[in-house]
């Protein structure tokens, strides 16, 4: 069964078409780049794809935090197939965080 894997992290959209034997049930775990609960399932008449959405996990915040990790998180997603929504976009304002965060100064405690 054709099913197109849609991971919603820090505002964007990693989405991958895959074969799996079966739709997989709202509340089970699937593998993906590791495992992730199925919280939302969508068809569509005009696709012969199901649409399966994935929950976030505290490791998806964790790398929201620090954007040289959301860049590399996003980077590893690519190479393993997945499509990122305005990824242009996103490469651009993480690479703007990157650099703020090079020129902050450091902030004296009184």
């Amino acid at each position: 069964m054709r099913v197109r894997l849609i991971l919603e992290s820090g505002g964007h959209t990693l989405s991958k078409v895959v074969e799996l034997p079966r739709v997989p049930a709202i509340g089970s775990t699937i593998r993906v780049d590791r495992e992730r609960r199925v919280v939302l399932l969508k068809t569509d008449a005009g696709r012969s794809e199901v649409d399966v959405y994935l929950c976030e996990d505290a490791d998806d915040l964790l790398m929201q935090i620090t954007p040289e990790v959301h860049l590399a998180f996003v980077e590893l997603m690519k190479r393993d197939g997945w499509d990122v929504e305005d990824e242009e976009e996103l490469r651009v304002w993480l690479t703007q965080r990157i650099n703020r965060q090079n020129e902050d100064e450091p902030v004296e405690l009184n």
